[in-house]
């Protein structure tokens, strides 16, 4: 099977059938929140609001930046902007794999032309269709752009002279990486701190890549300072309270990052194996630029699955590349089930993905079906009642406006797309016993008290036709951030209250109380917002996390697929004579140089 899939045609075609059944999928169901938020925060800039001052983000600004041309062009032809952006994200990340190609081929690999098509189509496999949701995400563009830095690591560790430009192009890259995540900046530092460790000689040079991803980010940081003054400012004022949103502890994550155990694994693997594969500077760069990108993802301390995708991304190479040793006889038993493993689990992931692709492209799962019939029913009343107006959304949760704004074709009434602060400045409070206290304003920290005057400041000027208000759980310990009251906690203010006197309830959709602001001169038909203490609890358990994760279509499959390899392979080995023969001389070659 991996002799076949080192042929050069048929590489090929699987990976132009991977990246169009891909590019489909995601064309086909919704976008996530952070896709159709910054292509709203684009469309807004294009209408002539200013980043950080009409619209509120905590992040640099090159990503939304980078997804103007999509927003300009998709208004421009009047196509969905959703699905540019899908198509704009495959060509990008379609254009820096055959860069990495280009650098395999010449100094990376240039000598194992099989190796490195078969290394390539799992790169493909694993930035496609194994990325599914995280498909268009930061850390999605951040591992593409990274990559051609890796194989230049990797060809500088086999003594391969390369060009300054092609240096400079990769280096230049990789900055732009750093420029759209920060953190992962240590996935750079690592490589070029393994390649001066490596090599005596270039341990005190700054060669052209490393000059030019310098430049990259000084020309960066320049650009902001310059065209968005208002930023670092911001960080300042809201960056205490976001290290406290969702905050889950460096050191936890490390153990329990989600879906970190295959990174895990892959590291187990091999350090088991690592007598078995006879020159380590393919895998070495790999494994640490895969280690760098967990530390990087735990780093940010908020345990967001996409966060570590980079990792799994380099996983998923490691993977597949020690599924092509054979174990033998004579091997440790650690060593002969770590050789064993590998190909299985590698079958099965890349075997997921695809199903999971095609289901995508089908409409999905019955789960999927029902959040999209919720999503537009909800976005069709949003738009009946908004009248083109602005819509006031109460929420932490980013996926509460977006992608609902972009369906309904409304702009949001606050600067702030969600209300991340509230929940930020009672973290504590939220996970303890008792009534949740709100701050009275001079008792608020800075960042909760500019939130709180921002909104006000913001619905009373716009006085949104709608507003669309995350309903309250009970005021209990479990219930989390669900208990917060929005209501609550911004009438407290006179001006908010008399706001807030003026709407009367419309309609009530999934986990959202919808009000309607009333026409001048007609009398009130429903009750306006209030205060009254929420009443559900949120569905947890002391096992709610693992039941979800064990009753998860993917991961079934996954496990199912699993064991099935697994038990095919021990029936194959059973049924061949004698150990498995030795590799090739040919093919201990490949293997030294991986």
């Amino acid at each position: 099977m991996l002799a076949l899939l080192e042929r050069r045609r048929l590489v090929w075609a699987v990976a132009g059938l991977l990246i169009g059944l891909t590019v489909a999928a995601q064309i086909a169901m919704v976008p996530t929140p952070d896709t159709a938020f910054l292509l709203y925060a684009a469309g807004r800039l294009l209408d002539g609001a200013r980043l950080y001052r009409d619209l509120v983000e905590i992040n640099p600004p090159l990503i939304i930046w980078l997804n103007l041309p999509v927003a300009w062009l998709a208004r421009r032809l009047h196509v969905s902007d959703f699905a540019l952006y899908s198509l704009a994200t495959a060509l990008v990340v379609g254009a820096l794999l055959l860069f990495t190609r280009r650098l395999a081929r010449r100094y990376a690999l240039d000598d194992a032309p099989g190796l490195r098509r078969y290394v390539l189509l799992l790169l493909c496999v694993a930035l496609f269709p194994f990325a599914g949701l995280d498909f268009g995400e930061r850390e999605h563009l951040v591992v593409a752009l990274l990559l051609p830095y890796v194989f230049l690591t990797v060809a500088w560790l086999r003594g391969q002279r390369v060009p300054g430009l092609e240096a400079a192009v990769t280096g230049c890259l990789g900055g732009l990486a750093v420029a759209l995540k920060p953190h992962f900046g240590l996935v750079w530092l690592a490589l070029e701190v393994l390649r001066r460790w490596r090599i005596p000689s270039e341990r005190w040079k700054v060669g052209p890549a490393a000059a030019a991803a310098v430049a990259v980010l000084a020309g960066y940081v320049l650009v902001v300072l310059r065209v968005t003054p208002e930023y670092l400012p911001l960080v300042g004022l809201l960056g205490p309270a976001y290290t406290q949103f969702l905050k889950d502890p460096f050191f936890h994550l490390l153990i329990l990052a989600p879906r970190g155990a295959l990174v895990l694994f892959v590291l187990l693997a091999l350090a088991a194996l690592r007598r078995r594969i006879e020159s380590d500077a393919f895998v070495t760069v790999f494994a640490v630029a895969m280690v760098a990108c967990y530390l990087a993802g735990a780093a940010q301390e908020k345990g967001f699955p996409y966060h570590f995708f980079p990792a799994l991304v380099l996983a998923v190479v490691l993977l597949g590349l020690l599924a092509r040793l054979r174990a033998r006889a004579d091997w440790r038993l650690s060593e002969r089930l770590y050789a064993r493993l590998p190909g299985p689990l590698a079958a099965a992931i890349g075997l997921v993905a695809v199903g999971s692709t095609l289901v995508t492209l089908a409409g999905g799962g019955p789960k999927e079906r029902r959040e999209r019939k919720e999503m537009l029913e909800l976005a069709a009343i949003v738009r009946d009642h908004a009248a083109g107006r602005p819509v006031g959304v109460l929420s932490w949760h980013l996926a509460s406006a977006f992608p609902l704004l972009n369906y309904a074709g409304v702009t949001l009434a606050t600067r702030l797309p969600h209300l991340w602060i509230l929940p930020a400045s009672y973290w504590d409070s939220l996970r303890a016993e008792g009534p949740l206290r709100y701050h009275r304003v001079d008792q608020m920290q800075p960042a909760e008290r500019w939130m709180y005057n921002g909104v006000r400041e913001d619905l009373l000027s716009v006085q949104p036709n709608v507003l669309v208000v995350l309903r309250p759980a009970r005021d209990v310990r479990q219930n989390g951030l669900r208990r917060l009251h929005y209501i609550r906690y911004f009438e407290r203010d006179p001006g908010l209250a008399a706001f807030f006197s003026r709407y009367e309830f419309l309609a009530e959709k999934g986990e959202f109380d919808l009000y309607q602001r009333i026409e001048h001169g007609r009398p009130r038909t429903a009750p306006p917002p209030a205060d009254e203490p929420g009443t559900l609890d949120v569905r947890q358990g002391e096992w709610g996390y693992i039941r979800v994760v064990l009753l998860d279509p993917e991961f079934a499959a996954g496990v199912a697929l699993f064991g099935a390899f697994v038990a095919a392979s021990g029936l194959a080995d059973r049924r061949r004579p004698g150990s498995p023969p030795e590799a090739s001389p040919a093919r201990r070659s490949h293997m030294s140089r991986v």
